[in-house]
């Protein structure tokens, strides 16, 4: 899935990277046993999310140490990214995911 970079330059173009990275920030994460009986796991940040371009990152600048354009908050993401989230399986980082 490419989701195109929501950067825009001072001259009005568009910047060609795609979003490549998700930062949520203060995030909470929740792990609840569900009706079923399945455990499932939620997550939210409490603040805001940062994106990163494949062509530049996050945008940052010499006067600055990111763009402001690559902060959002759920309702400002792109709706692939929002689905991505909500669609996620949290595995921890040190298991390999079940066969």
């Amino acid at each position: 899935m490419s989701i195109p970079c929501p950067f825009v330059y001072a001259n009005g173009s568009l910047c060609s990277g795609r979003i490549i990275r998700v930062e949520a920030y203060k995030a909470d994460v929740v792990w609840e046993e569900g009706k079923s009986g399945a455990w499932l796991v939620s997550a939210g940040p409490r603040s805001h999310y940062h994106l990163f371009c494949s062509e530049k990152g996050n945008h940052a600048g010499s006067r600055r140490s990111d763009s402001p354009q690559m902060k959002v908050y759920w309702r400002q993401l792109p709706r692939q990214i929002q689905d991505l989230i909500e669609g996620m399986q949290a595995q921890p980082k040190d298991e390999p995911p079940p066969a």
